[in-house]
């Protein structure tokens, strides 16, 4: 056999089943029912501000271990100046 004949071959059932798999996934998608806009509205809303809550957190991580590291330092810088500054 050739080259061309082998090929021809294991291609033709492949695009074959491609074509037979694509009917069935069309048949599937129209039996599903897109979401309404309120439902939509709905999603994004909660993405967002689940979005929005996990930034608040970040930030009052950020700025509370930054107030805590700068009242340290004050702290000890008061300590220092006050123990050996007399």
């Amino acid at each position: 056999m050739s080259l061309k004949l082998i090929g021809s071959l294991f291609i033709l059932p492949a695009i074959c089943s491609c074509s037979w798999n694509n009917q069935s996934i069309n048949q599937q998608t129209t039996d599903i029912a897109l979401p309404t806009r309120e439902e939509s509205v709905g999603f994004f809303s909660l993405v967002h501000g689940k979005i929005r809550d996990t930034e608040r957190a970040a930030y009052d991580l950020m700025y509370g271990i930054r107030d805590g590291a700068d009242s340290f330092v004050y702290d000890v810088q008061k300590d220092y100046y006050e123990s050996y500054q007399k």
